[in-house]
């Protein structure tokens, strides 16, 4: 398959260039933005573990992301059989699994990742979507940086 290169405006990043396999197709959308359906995984940097997860159709709408292994050793979502079908998925264990990372204006230290609607990639379609975990212990607004040292 070849590779093709899209060019992205982005609000935070300026105009990116995004590889065929950055693009994600969310067939529901995101809760509260289920009009866009197609969104990019963009690296800063490979030492960042953040991510941003950008609308290919609207520069202003992208979420910081992060993997709950770089923050959680036990994040094991429990996620409804009906939401990994849409996504060709058979096991939560076989996405590649996202957080969604909330940065309260001028209070960076606030940060808080969502446990409770993880960001679901199937690796080889890259057919995407948001899910609600199951599991009650499973926090909305997870302080990240005390996880991060704990």
């Amino acid at each position: 398959m070849t590779k093709t290169t899209r060019t992205l405006q982005t609000k935070a990043l300026g105009q990116v260039s995004v590889e065929s396999e950055q693009i994600l197709d969310f067939a529901e959308g995101l809760y509260g933005f289920r009009e866009f359906t197609e969104f990019a995984l963009v690296e800063e940097g490979e030492e960042n573990p953040f991510k941003w997860l950008q609308s290919t159709a609207e520069p202003d709408l992208a979420f910081i992301v992060i993997q709950p292994e770089l923050i959680l050793k036990d994040y094991d979502p429990d996620i409804a059989k009906e939401d990994l079908i849409p996504i060709g998925l058979d096991s939560v264990r076989d996405a590649l699994v996202f957080l969604i990372v909330t940065i309260p204006e001028n209070e960076p230290e606030k940060m808080t990742a969502n446990l409770q609607g993880p960001i679901l990639i199937n690796k080889k379609s890259k057919k995407a979507r948001q899910a609600i975990s199951l599991n009650e212990d499973h926090s909305v607004r997870l302080p990240l940086l005390a996880a991060m040292e704990s």
